[in-house]
């Protein structure tokens, strides 16, 4: 889920960017950060769960 709302404020994000014509949209900005942290832990348990699966696990 957190994947999912953090591709979810970046598509908002870049639809507000494009609307306005720049990209410094400071009302997106806490959102989109915010959408960011939440995946990170899940980012990282799937990056580990492919590497075992992939037997490609760093020592």
């Amino acid at each position: 889920m957190a994947m999912y709302d953090w591709e979810m404020a970046g598509l908002d994000w870049f639809s507000a960017a494009l609307r306005e014509g720049h990209g410094q949209l400071a009302e997106y900005a806490e959102r989109f950060k915010e959408a960011w942290q939440a995946k990170r832990a899940p980012d990282r348990s799937f990056q580990q769960a492919a590497r075992r699966a992939l037997g490609t696990e760093e020592p």
